[in-house]
């Protein structure tokens, strides 16, 4: 809604229509007669419509510098706004590869358990061996009943267990 506002500049009155508060109004008269004033009592053959033009010249002056560092900001601003989304989209490859890199362990942890299984496997396959071969070396002896079926559940637990190793390998 447009408000009349009257105000006075080097001595006249200016009815003005404007949107903005009259407070604000009479704040922009009451500064702009400030500097009209301050180049008329700094110089006194320059006239009031010189000073005016002094006065429009160096808000001019100030409005293009303004415009200019908002224009520079505005870059800047631009420039960490594309820099943020560089390194949002860095974070997430790398979030990516992180990902990739712990499924690759888990991998690689999964086959050294199988591996370190197998090697056990074959270590206990290996054992019933080693103790025939003690056997055959000792004194002949009458073996229990009990001990005769002993080297037979030794072997058999090998056979089972080499098809265990067969059956864990392939998976």
């Amino acid at each position: 809604m447009k408000q009349r506002v009257k105000v006075v500049l080097c001595g006249k009155e200016y009815a003005l229509s404007t949107e903005d508060a009259p407070s604000y109004v009479y704040q922009l008269a009451k500064s702009l007669e400030k500097r009209i004033s301050d180049i008329t009592e700094n110089n006194p053959r320059v006239s009031a419509h010189s000073a005016v033009m002094m006065v429009a010249l160096s808000t001019m002056d100030e409005l293009t510098k303004a415009n200019n560092s908002i224009e520079v900001i505005r870059s800047q601003v631009k420039e960490y706004v594309d820099e943020a989304g560089k390194a949002r989209l860095e974070r997430d490859a790398a979030l990516r590869e992180i990902d990739v890199l712990k499924a690759k362990i888990e991998q690689l942890e999964n086959l050294n358990k199988l591996r370190e299984l197998k090697e056990s496997i074959q270590a206990d396959e290996a054992e019933p061996a080693v103790k025939r071969r003690r056997k055959k070396a000792a004194p002949a002896e009458e073996p229990a009943p009990e001990t005769a079926a002993a080297p037979a559940e030794e072997a058999a637990p090998a056979a089972d267990e080499k098809q265990l190793s067969l059956t864990e390998t392939e998976a």
